[in-house]
């Protein structure tokens, strides 16, 4: 198992995750929220370079990391590692093949209540990921962290800077702020796009 910027014991508190859910379990989906969602809003040069400041003893962050890792990172990861956790809650995979359930006495939800569930998840990380993002870009981290902006092919994957949350309905040609004003096919006048400074995500 890799570095995890969350504990499981975080992941339970600040979740409805039973107290008495296998800590494994936890660990393996954190570190699939990290690998996979983590590392394409950060980009894999500033998501390693998080990693490496964790050691052994504690971490290397400076003030502005760390004010990033828990105020926006950790929120964001709690809410998708459960996320991602859900399908894994309710089958297991045993050494007689894949259950529903793990306890003699409970009785599991439905597939349509379970994907309802994880859906409701993946909008608060959904929410989270934006508010992340738009700390990095527009907001007071924004010019704070070099590996972040220097970020490159090379590198391994870039940052994702153009995510939408859209809260369960897609809307085609959309920013963050809403439609596009480029994809508009009449003249408009936008306050937004006539703030000083400009708006760095209208478009």
């Amino acid at each position: 198992m890799g570095v995890l910027l969350i504990s499981e014991t975080k992941l339970k508190a600040f979740t409805n995750i039973n107290k008495n859910v296998d800590m494994d379990v936890l660990k393996a989906e954190i570190q699939i929220a990290q690998d996979i969602h983590l590392q394409t809003i950060l980009g894999t040069k500033f998501y390693d370079h998080l990693l490496d400041q964790v050691t052994a003893t504690g971490n290397t962050f400076n003030a502005d990391e760390l004010t990033l890792v828990n105020e926006y990172i950790a929120p964001y990861l709690i809410q998708k590692a459960y996320a991602e956790a859900i399908p894994h809650l309710h089958y297991r995979t045993m050494n007689r093949g894949i259950v529903e359930g793990d306890m003699e006495s409970a009785r599991s939800v439905d597939m349509d209540t379970m994907k309802y569930l994880r859906s409701i998840q993946n909008q608060r990380a959904d929410f989270y990921m934006t508010r992340l993002q738009d700390y990095l870009l527009t907001g007071r981290g924004q010019n704070k962290f070099p590996d972040y902006l220097s970020a490159s092919t090379i590198d391994g994957m870039m940052p994702a800077r153009n995510e939408k949350y859209v809260n369960g309905i897609y809307l085609n040609k959309v920013s963050r702020t809403g439609y596009s004003l480029k994809n508009l096919k009449m003249p408009v006048w936008s306050e937004i796009e006539h703030e000083n400074p400009p708006c760095q995500d209208c478009y």
